[in-house]
């Protein structure tokens, strides 16, 4: 009942437009960057290719699937594989898979788990470190769009179009138009194919850079850039107990959905209350959201609201957690695929999945929390908050309005592409060539080509936190710290001998407890 009141709130309130972009170069350099994308044919059918593939998979998958079926082969498959002696305690029991039929195992012997050397890149997204620990992207964590997008498919089954949008916007915001490449963690030369023009190419701060696109506050897993004085990618300690205890007092003792609402609503009221520079607009918030739903959508040990299981010993290995008996006390490792076995998700998470996690989180903390208006920003104190927009103020009203799974895909779309369109008008032409050739994988959601600057951008631009344009440039310093820094992680331990997670108490997860996200 609380969360339905909260969902006529949410679809009901006023329609308002956010700013999302930031002016980050000239309009000829960024007409470069877009051309050298235009002319990539291979990038293109890639994208496609594998998107038709997957949407075969999916059909596949529901169309064989008997949800009656329980192989018997689960328990026994699954408790071969762990062990009870020489390997990694955790606290909470562990849960098994009810089933794993047709799906594929991890670790792959082609693909061993190794060290990040010191100068290899590790940034604020677990998957892409645990791709790059394994080998499946360059292990330097300097990778390209073409690389994020086969990798993410092949280990954790990301739909085509998802990658596409995230690493696309990785490269935009945070990497090297012209060679589309990115650093997964802090700024990097390596990223850089033009030296000294470069910088106008891109803003090259690496993903760790504070709001540069998938990076933000409210983390599922890392603390705010403000409030850890810069550290926004290494594993917070902190941050992982509260989704611990999310987990054991929400969620049944699962990492599930149930748990994640709870926990996305405890980090937000946290940053909001603590951190003076609190910004909380899309796409940033958007994506911090969605990260945080993909702690169960991807990291679950089979397929989630399909018998798999959002376990402990899985999503902490993904996530780079070692829990140190000796001292009861929460350390990072480097994040790795689950050494005692793991059974990949049975069909790809699209778009329209990420979407409705989002959703499905934002409404249920809102209902939490008791206030639908989640997005705005601090004014440079602690709590001093402002904005106050709605979810259905960032989905907009009419036919892509409210908060339908389109209406938020379509926001999303248009505050990545809305400001620079606009304000890029010499590009106009060669941004919408790049949408369109990426038609196929996008265009379930029809959304309307957006124009026209966001109508209170230059509120927006009057907060403190407001992500600044050209950090590596023109911006080095804001509000005291850089926002261009080299800093990859950093680790308390490392587990090079691929040590698993101990069997704790086993016992077979009921069916429904790790559902799917369901927008209310």
């Amino acid at each position: 009942m609380k969360i339905s009141i909260f969902v006529k709130t949410l679809l009901f309130s006023s329609a308002t437009a956010f700013p999302w972009l930031h002016p980050d170069a000239k309009a000829q350099d960024f007409k470069r960057g877009l051309d050298a994308v235009k002319r990539d044919p291979e990038l293109v059918m890639l994208i496609q290719e594998l998107h038709a593939q997957q949407q075969q998979e999916k059909r596949d998958f529901f169309e064989n699937r008997d949800v009656n079926a329980i192989p018997e082969t689960v328990e026994e498959a699954i408790l071969d594989k762990r062990t009870t002696t020489n390997c990694l305690t955790h606290p909470l029991p562990d849960f098994l898979p009810t089933n794993i039929t047709g799906l594929k195992r991890f670790p792959e012997a082609a693909y061993p788990y190794q060290d990040p050397k010191p100068s290899d890149q590790r940034g604020p997204c677990p998957g892409l470190n645990t791709l790059a620990n394994h080998g499946y992207i360059p292990r330097n964590g300097i990778a390209t769009v073409a690389q994020t997008i086969k990798a993410s498919a092949a280990v954790f089954n990301m739909g085509a179009d998802l990658t596409a949008f995230l690493a696309g916007g990785s490269v935009l915001f945070a990497g090297d138009i012209p060679s589309m490449t990115y650093s997964i963690g802090g700024a990097d030369a390596r990223t850089n194919s033009l030296g000294i023009v470069g910088g106008s190419l891109g803003t090259e701060t690496g993903l760790s850079g504070h709001l540069r696109f998938k990076e933000g506050d409210a983390s599922g897993t890392r603390c705010d850039f403000y409030l850890c004085n810069g550290d926004n990618h290494d594993l917070n300690p902190d941050v992982f107990r509260d989704l611990q205890s999310a987990a054991r007092t929400y969620g049944g003792g699962k990492y599930n959905v149930p748990a994640l609402i709870q926990h996305f609503a405890h980090q937000y009221s946290n940053s909001r209350s603590k951190n003076p520079n609190f910004y909380f607009f899309p796409p940033q918030a958007a994506l911090v959201i969605g990260a945080t739903y993909f702690i169960a959508g991807f990291f679950s040990n089979g397929t989630i609201g399909a018998g798999g299981v959002a376990n402990e010993a899985s999503i902490a290995s993904f996530l780079g957690t070692y829990f140190d008996p000796a001292s009861n006390s929460v350390k990072y490792q480097p994040e790795q695929i689950p050494p005692q076995g793991w059974y990949r998700r049975g069909y790809p998470m699209f778009l329209t999945e990420g979407i409705e996690g989002i959703i499905t989180l934002y409404v249920g903390a809102a209902a939490t929390l008791g206030q639908p208006q989640l997005f705005g920003a601090n004014t440079g104190s602690p709590g001093a908050f402002t904005g106050a927009f709605s979810l259905s103020d960032f989905g907009g009203q009419g036919p892509y309005g409210g908060t339908t799974v389109n209406g938020v895909a379509c926001a999303i779309e248009g505050a990545v592409y809305g400001n620079f369109l606009s304000e890029f008008s010499g590009v106009l032409n060669a941004g919408t060539a790049v949408l369109s050739a990426l038609e196929k994988p996008f265009g379930e959601f029809s959304c309307p080509v957006p124009s026209g600057a966001p109508a209170v951008e230059a509120t927006a631009r009057t907060y403190p936190g407001y992500p600044k344009p050209q950090p590596c440039k023109l911006n080095r310093m804001q509000n005291g710290l850089e926002q261009c820094a080299p800093d990859t992680n950093t680790y308390a331990r490392f587990n090079s001998a691929r040590t698993p997670f101990c069997l704790n108490a086993p016992r077979v997860a009921s069916p429904g407890g790790n559902p799917l996200p369901v927008p209310g």
